[in-house]
């Protein structure tokens, strides 16, 4: 497939002429020109020359001056005499060189002129640069009869509104000048999946012929590269594998497509088919069929234009009619409406105002003249607009009437953004119809705004504090409950919250004498209760909840209008003077444990001297005592009881804590074995236990 490949300007071989009445230097000529690629006749005098000239003109002529029967000069000056033939390049080949000679075959109309002998190079030489002349003269022609055209279909694009047949015009220069078997032209439909065939060169009546653009591979192709499309031959290109046995039953070969744009949207094609493959689409071809295309393009959308507004003008006359049809109705309500308080707007069902009173001229800076026409819709904010229709649309099915709070456009209220509450309602009859009576709330919604942020303020907050919030009415119910109240409660506000009183949240009797000490002078005057009190709420499962509790009236123009209860949860200082208190008697008796622990250490210190003297000497006298005497036993007991007392001391100063035990009757002394954490000393034999 080639998409917009340049080929040469001219794809035919050129035509050359050699009339010279010797055969050789016809031969040699004719030779080196085949060889260079040219198609090369021949003629051996000028009247030859002239007859054949007239038959098929070439592209240029090798001519001598010296033949037969008419020479070379003359056949220049017949060439130069005939309109048709003119144009003919003429190269003279002469034998004659001098200046004379030269200048009498310029003179005649030669082009060029080479001596003999000559050079077969610069024969090719000349004859390749008086060819490009030709080109030249031929592209400059071209461009000049397309440059015409254009001019030409423009002028039909733009000055008809009969769109069919312009472009049945359209496509059959199109196919003319370009030389296409068949030029249609297709516009898209929005999607670009299916399209119309709106006219055809080979089809002059009007067309309207559906198609789908999957049918259609080159179209689908331009879709999606949005540029032009050339292939000179379908048969070598896979892009038509799909469909090109249909092509080759419509005998068709080769294709040119160029796209249709309204600004950046595709919205047809310029489509031409031919039955030979082709060579000749060079970028004169690709600039006139695009340019083609652009401007057909241009006459489409204006004729879309067009129509739309002619549409829209039969629209607005009828809809003038109407609307004049329904002022005749609500001019019987002027008067009314001139003395009514509030701005009055009349509209039709579509909200185009009718009528204005003077109230509706102050609010909106609008004069009746100016306001009757418009759409009320666009005296307000864009973004109010949606839900005004919405609402004329639902009141022309229903009676009942509507009201909305709405905003002003910023070019009628100047700087200051003006709100108005607007009633709507349906009058009577049919058509429907529409009043509109608007009221300024800029000030009344600004104070609500105000107070909507202070409560929205003082709820947060309410909310963020960490005591428990109740607000009642006068005679007990509920009116606020912040989350504190829920956590210490456990209860959701919207259990509450208009369903209980104060008395639901407080063992009986509670509430009732909270509101007695309101207003009792004793706890902060009337109206107040503070400090606060230490009393017991209800949690949600009844269980009691330690709370101290204080209050005050809220006041509006200095009546009372509701009152707040502020309760905080006790639960976690009762719980923390009880660790505290447990804790104080902790160290209460670790403070008298060490106490004694000193005390029995420095009893023990001082009983150990004089008990090791009386256990010393008893041992030192029992030891000189022969076992006879009498005093020994005294010895004996007085060692061993004082033994028995050295091993109680030793038991006293190893007193580590504070234990008692029962003597006599209730009275309590030390238990020294669990004093000590040692097992009480065995009763030796004889000894009472």
């Amino acid at each position: 497939m080639t998409e917009m490949t340049p080929v040469p300007a001219r794809a035919r071989r050129e035509r050359l002429l050699v009339c010279d009445d010797e055969k050789l230097i016809r031969d040699l000529l004719v030779r080196a020109l085949t060889a260079r690629g040219f198609e090369v006749d021949e003629a051996a005098d000028g009247e030859a020359a002239l007859a054949e000239i007239r038959r098929s003109p070439p592209d240029l002529v090798l001519l001598d001056v010296m033949m037969p029967r008419m020479d070379g000069l003359e056949v220049v000056r017949a060439l130069r005499a005939d309109p048709d033939l003119r144009g003919v390049q003429v190269i003279v080949l002469t034998a004659r060189a001098s200046q004379d000679a030269l200048k009498e075959v310029l003179a005649a109309g030669a082009d060029d002129y080479i001596a003999k002998p000559f050079h077969l190079g610069e024969v090719i030489s000349r004859v390749d640069a008086h060819l490009r002349i030709v080109r030249y003269a031929e592209e400059l022609e071209r461009k000049r009869q397309d440059s015409q055209t254009l001019v030409e279909i423009s002028q039909r694009l733009t000055g008809r509104l009969d769109l069919p047949t312009i472009l049945a015009e359209v496509a059959q220069r199109v196919s003319a000048v370009l030389a296409a078997d068949r030029c249609s032209i297709v516009l898209l439909d929005t999607d670009a999946r299916t399209g119309r065939v709106v006219a055809a060169s080979d089809s002059p009546a009007r067309m309207d012929r559906r198609i789908s653009v999957d049918a259609y591979p080159e179209i689908g192709r331009v879709v999606r590269t949005r540029a032009p499309l050339i292939v000179t031959d379908i048969a070598a290109d896979p892009l038509f594998d799909p469909v090109k046995d249909q092509l080759a039953q419509l005998d068709v070969r080769s294709v040119a497509l160029f796209p249709m744009f309204e600004a950046d949207r595709l919205i047809g094609v310029l489509f031409l088919r031919s039955r030979a493959p082709t060579t000749t689409f060079a970028t004169r071809e690709r600039e006139f069929g695009q340019i083609v295309a652009n401007a057909t393009a241009v006459a489409v959308s204006n004729a879309e234009i067009f129509r739309e507004i002619r549409e829209e003008t039969d629209r607005q006359a009828q809809a003038r009619a109407s609307a004049e049809q329904r002022l005749r109705r609500v001019e019987q309500y002027h008067g009314f409406f001139e003395s009514a308080a509030d701005a009055t707007f009349i509209t039709d069902e579509h909200g185009v105002v009718l009528f204005v009173n003077r109230q509706a001229e102050a609010m909106t800076g609008l004069s009746r003249v100016l306001a009757c026409g418009l759409e009320f819709a666009a005296l307000v904010v864009p973004e109010h607009r949606d839900r005004l229709r919405a609402m004329l649309t639902e009141l022309s099915t229903s009676a009942s009437g509507a009201r909305a709070d709405l905003e002003l456009s910023g070019d009628l209220s100047g700087d200051r953004p003006t709100t108005v509450s607007v009633n709507l309602s349906r009058l009577p009859g049919e058509p429907p119809a529409f009043c509109l009576s608007a009221r300024d709330v800029t000030q009344e919604r600004a104070v609500g705004r105000e107070l909507e942020r202070t409560r929205d303020f003082l709820r947060s907050l309410i909310d963020a504090s960490l005591d428990a919030v109740v607000a009642t009415t006068l005679d007990g119910r509920v009116l606020v409950f912040n989350r504190a109240a829920e956590r210490l409660f456990g209860r959701p506000a919207s259990d509450v919250v208009g369903r209980l009183g104060l008395s639901g949240l407080m063992p009986p009797g509670g509430a009732a004498e909270l509101a007695e000490r309101l207003r009792a002078p004793d706890d902060g005057g009337d109206g107040r209760i503070t400090p606060p009190l230490s009393r017991i709420v209800l949690s949600a499962d009844g269980s009691s909840i330690p709370v101290l509790v204080s209050a005050s009236t809220a006041r509006s123009e200095h009546h009372e209008t509701a009152v707040l209860f502020f309760f905080q949860d006790q639960r976690e200082q009762l719980r923390i003077r009880s660790a505290l208190e447990e804790t104080q008697q902790r160290l209460d008796a670790s403070e008298k444990q060490a106490l004694l622990a000193e005390l029995a250490g420095a009893a023990a210190h001082e009983l150990n001297q004089p008990l090791t003297s009386v256990l010393g000497y008893a041992e030192l006298l029992t030891r000189k005592l022969p076992p006879e005497d009498p005093t020994r036993r005294p010895l004996e007991v007085i060692h061993r009881e004082a033994s028995r007392m050295a091993e109680i001391v030793k038991q006293i100063g190893q007193i580590t804590r504070y234990e008692t035990t029962t003597y006599v009757g209730s009275t309590r002394i030390i238990d020294l074995a669990a004093s000590t954490g040692a097992a009480p000393p065995a009763p030796k034999p004889g000894e009472p236990a």
